[in-house]
């Protein structure tokens, strides 16, 4: 065979190599069982191949990114499980929403023996672990199949139920619908069932590249929620702005009695109360967090017992916001809270009492409008606008350096490169609900994510 046969072989093997490793592949229809409601699907050469592609595309990051780099000795979760092609998370019906799980390969009993030790499970018996502290449960089913739940130990019955489904009576859900999610043809993708609050299934997808991040989604709600969007407006140059239009009666009531007390201590209100269906709609504009000087006096006694002055400059960072509720009847959201004594007369108005940030006023403009005001916000006019049933935009750029370090170093780290998140919430045809979200880069970053 001739030299220039044996290369065009050697390409057409590279080339099948080269396929099968970056494109190709495949799924096992055993990983999900019939119960579950909720199934995350994980492209992992979607991903890989992006992030490939932003390496070799950015010269600059070649002498510093790390996505080629060798293995560390260290053991990782890469040498307890394989990684497949796609990676299935799902949740079950009628579990805690804290509930997940997904079914991984063993790489090695020998690897998975040494993560258990690195990662700190604890031995419950032959076939389940669990590491309280991350919240985290193993389910070992024939010495290579693994269900690995995020539930507390104290769920173990909910991981055995989802673990005796999957591998003893083997019931999973149908490959076609398992399909519809992977035909969405994105890095990541959420597929619901329909059920008791969806009337058909619901596909939301996550894709990504240089410049931002995509989240897109249409739901059909079981019952058709019949409310006109608001036209909502706002600053661009504020910190964040957002708006939300009173939520039907129907949907406020299924979010719970937990849900809605967990609502009423952050706001310091009751969310019955404040949130009334006559209502329209509310907004909030988070201008800054602004700066202001502020003088503590303290007291002591030299040796003859005389008051000494002392006297501290400290610098104060509060929030300079306004919130507006609309609606026929906002009257009755204020004689709420003077009823609850949730309303101090003060110099400047009456005192908001429930926010402990920043000293704010709540004022009933004229009937139908009703305003909660920081006393360091400062009216400016409002040069976009947005129509949207939910609107939420925030200037990540315009948030404090020094603030970021209270976030995780994970994700403080990843805000460096972005400029703004937007979300949208859109009705189409008074039937089903269109989500769109949105991250976006700064302008001199070279990616949205380093890696």
């Amino acid at each position: 065979m001739s030299r220039k046969k044996w290369a065009l072989l050697l390409l057409l093997v590279l080339l099948g190599f080269g396929y099968v490793k970056l494109f190709y592949k495949t799924w096992n229809k055993t990983r999900v069982p019939a119960s579950a409601d909720a199934v995350l699907v994980l492209d992992v050469k979607r991903v890989t191949n992006t992030l490939i592609w932003q390496f070799l595309s950015t010269p600059s990051k070649w002498k510093t990114g790390n996505l080629f780099s060798k293995r560390s000795k260290d053991t990782s979760w890469r040498d307890m499980f394989k990684l497949p092609d796609y990676v299935f998370a799902f949740h079950a019906k009628n579990q805690s929403l804290n509930n997940w799980y997904t079914v991984l390969s063993m790489d090695s009993r020998k690897g998975f023996e040494a993560g258990l030790a690195k990662f700190a499970f604890r031995r419950i018996n032959e076939q389940e672990y669990a590491n309280k502290e991350a919240g985290l449960y193993l389910y070992v089913h024939d010495d290579n199949e693994v269900l690995l739940a995020r539930a507390p130990a104290a769920d173990s019955l909910s991981v055995r139920q989802v673990a005796h489904e999957l591998f003893t009576e083997k019931k999973f859900m149908a490959g076609s619908e398992i399909r519809k999610a992977i035909d969405a043809k994105s890095h990541l993708s959420l597929y619901i069932t329909p059920g008791s609050a969806l009337r058909e299934t619901g596909i939301f997808t996550l894709n990504f590249d240089k410049e931002s991040l995509r989240i897109k989604g249409d739901i059909l709600p079981a019952q058709p929620y019949l409310y006109a969007e608001e036209n909502f407006l706002y600053a661009p140059e504020s910190l964040s702005s957002a708006g939300l239009v009173q939520p039907p009666r129907e949907l406020f009531e299924r979010m719970g009695t937990e849900t809605k007390e967990r609502i009423s201590k952050a706001l310091g209100l009751n969310a019955d109360s404040f949130f009334v269906a006559s209502n329209r709609s509310y907004s909030i504009d988070l201008q800054s967090i602004r700066e202001r000087q502020d003088t503590a006096i303290t007291y002591t006694y030299d040796d003859d017992f005389n008051p000494v002055e002392n006297k501290v400059l400290n610098t104060v960072r509060e929030p300079a916001f306004s919130f507006f509720a609309n609606g026929a009847h906002t009257d009755s959201i204020y004689q709420y809270l003077l009823r609850n004594q949730k309303l101090e007369n003060g110099a400047g108005g009456m005192v908001f009492l429930p926010m402990p940030l920043v000293r704010s006023y709540c004022r009933q403009n004229k009937p139908g409008n009703l305003t909660i005001e920081s006393f360091n916000y400062q009216p400016r006019p409002a040069s976009a606008s947005v129509k949207a049933l939910l609107f939420i935009r925030l200037s990540v750029a315009a948030i404090p350096p020094d603030l970021l370090r209270y976030l995780p170093d994970a994700v403080s780290d990843r805000c460096r490169n972005i400029e703004e998140f937007r979300l949208t919430v859109n009705n189409t045809d008074n039937r089903s609900l269109h989500v769109s979200g949105m991250l976006t880069k700064k302008k001199n970053a070279l990616l949205l994510f380093d890696f």
